[in-house]
């Protein structure tokens, strides 16, 4: 997933540049990969993007709708989905860039959760306790992550209304703004048109990422996350 392409006139001013990058079709220039960044409160925020000094643009990670079934003090770990979890195993890893799409942010904390393989959200049974698909991991010094869990499932918001599946995130880092956001999985039925959350940011091709298979067994994926400045 690249943040970084398309080149643009680096004598735009900043009004300018948003101007064109709000106008710009979903193919044009390249921008497709961006799309819009937010503070972390849901899709479509404040628009950040980055001239670099080659003319190039570097658009930070867009944001998406927090959801109701996030929780606080989630454990660290990097396999929030027991041997045990029913469903198909999945191996997400990626890298928290800066906001010139090249700099590895290290100790960027992650804080991830998502549905069972049926689709369902499970609750901590207590504090302390285990939380079921769930967890916090961070950065190495190289700004990479990974994360072992299964695929999430599809789930239905009403009579014939189905989300995508999807995985949260909670990315911060000192110095950068918090962005609040899920990936997705090409390939799903219900990405839009079909998703019934009209809210959700689930249109971004930049957070609608390929799966294969692994060796093993099981699925693989790649994310990369670019952070704006505060």
């Amino acid at each position: 997933m690249l943040h970084r392409a398309g080149r643009l006139d680096p004598r735009l001013d900043r009004r300018a540049l948003l101007r064109l990058l709000g106008g710009a079709s979903a193919g044009a220039a390249g921008l497709a990969l961006f799309g819009a960044c937010g503070d972390g409160g849901g899709p479509g925020g404040d628009l950040d993007a980055r001239i670099l000094s080659d003319g190039a643009v570097c658009r930070a990670t867009t944001a998406d709708v927090l959801g109701p079934y996030h929780r606080a003090g989630a454990p660290s770990r990097m396999m929030i989905a027991a041997a045990t979890e029913a469903g198909d195993r999945l191996a997400l890893d990626g890298v928290v860039l800066a906001d010139d799409c090249a700099t590895p942010l290290v100790g960027a904390m992650l804080d991830v959760w998502q549905a069972d393989a049926s689709g369902a959200y499970h609750e901590p049974t207590a504090a302390g306790g285990p939380y079921r698909l769930r967890g916090k991991l961070a950065t190495a010094a190289d700004g990479t992550w990974m994360l072992d869990t299964v695929r999430p499932g599809n789930y239905q918001t009403g009579p014939g209304a189905w989300r995508p599946a999807h995985v949260h995130v909670i990315v911060s880092h000192p110095g950068y703004r918090t962005v609040t956001t899920q990936l997705y999985f090409a390939g799903d039925p219900y990405l839009p048109p079909n998703d019934s959350c009209t809210s959700c940011g689930s249109d971004d091709p930049a957070r609608i990422i390929a799966l294969t298979p692994r060796a093993g067994g099981g699925l693989a994926g790649a994310l990369r996350v670019v952070l704006a400045r505060v």
